[in-house]
């Protein structure tokens, strides 16, 4: 996207650079999107066959995992197409776009990778992905979709890769499924370890201060209750005991899944204003953190 979103940016001198600014004046949509849809995976680890990128041996890895919390593999079949494509296609694009913008192609590690939608669209562009998912049933159809991208079974909390492995290491729409505060912690631990010194964590998820997810979340197949909506500041306090240094905090999206095709530019006009109004972009849909990891374990 052109546009520069509201945002703090902190450079390697210390300066703190912020983006945005411009008053709102429009707000027909008011709600989120039921964005995890397009990439979100629940998240944790077993890796269950061998891996080109798999280069250290596995932790030990937690016996049982509750499929009833979120079972995506029930849902696989009919994910992709369980969002109006134009919005997932809108969202697809700002992500890859995002990422491209902040971060060179490389070694990359999609967490949560589902049904491997964002990491195709990366691999297109140039970046080596990997995707890592706890349900089979998902790394499927990212297999079926690109064969040449690695795919992982495992959780995001033991991730099967040596230290320093990853250029960029990151997750979308994931981590309310993870939910649990400790599992939440030592996920973006164990992405910041795998990610080489200098390189780039990023996290893209849903904002608790926007009032629509509440309503979309109980009405998707995916969510059963017992996710969470994560405040940034957790993701922030986790990221800096990992050794990693956040350098862009903003707020991010609002199309929500409802938004009709011929409407679109409309509520893709009515997203870039409030993106950066201060205050209103507040109650964007996401919270994206990007940050770099500055110390070697």
């Amino acid at each position: 996207m052109s546009d520069q979103k509201q945002g703090v940016i902190d450079h390697p001198d210390g300066a703190r650079e912020t983006h945005g600014s411009g008053a709102l004046d429009v707000a027909p949509l008011a709600g989120a999107i039921d964005e995890h849809l397009l990439a979100s995976s629940s998240i944790a680890v077993t890796p269950v066959a061998p891996s080109e990128t798999a280069t250290a041996p596995a932790k030990a890895q937690p016996e049982v995992f509750d499929p009833s919390q979120t079972d995506f593999d029930t849902v696989a079949d009919a994910y992709d197409d369980s969002l109006p494509h134009h919005v997932m296609d809108h969202y697809l694009d700002k992500r890859a776009e995002f990422i491209r913008r902040h971060v060179a192609p490389g070694r990359t590690v999609d967490v949560g990778c589902g049904t491997g939608v964002l990491a195709a669209r990366l691999s297109d562009d140039g970046y080596d992905v990997t995707g890592v998912d706890p349900f089979r049933g998902m790394l499927k159809y990212l297999k079926q979709r690109r064969p040449g991208i690695d795919a992982v079974h495992a959780f995001g909390q033991h991730l099967p890769f040596a230290d320093d492995t990853f250029d960029l290491s990151y997750c979308v729409a994931v981590m309310h499924h993870v939910a649990d505060p400790a599992a939440v912690r030592e996920t973006v631990l164990e992405m910041t370890r795998v990610t080489k010194p200098g390189g780039h964590i990023l996290i893209w998820d849903h904002n608790p201060r926007n009032p629509y997810w509440p309503i979309l979340m109980k009405r998707v197949p995916q969510d059963t209750g017992a996710e969470r909506l994560i405040p940034e500041r957790e993701f922030l306090d986790a990221l800096h005991a990992g050794g990693a240094r956040p350098i862009v905090v903003q707020p991010h999206s609002l199309i929500p899944d409802f938004a009709p095709r011929r409407l679109m530019p409309l509520a893709i006009a009515t997203e870039s204003i409030v993106e950066r109004a201060p205050l209103l972009n507040r109650l964007c849909a996401h919270n994206v953190i990007l940050a770099v990891k500055t110390i070697q374990r």
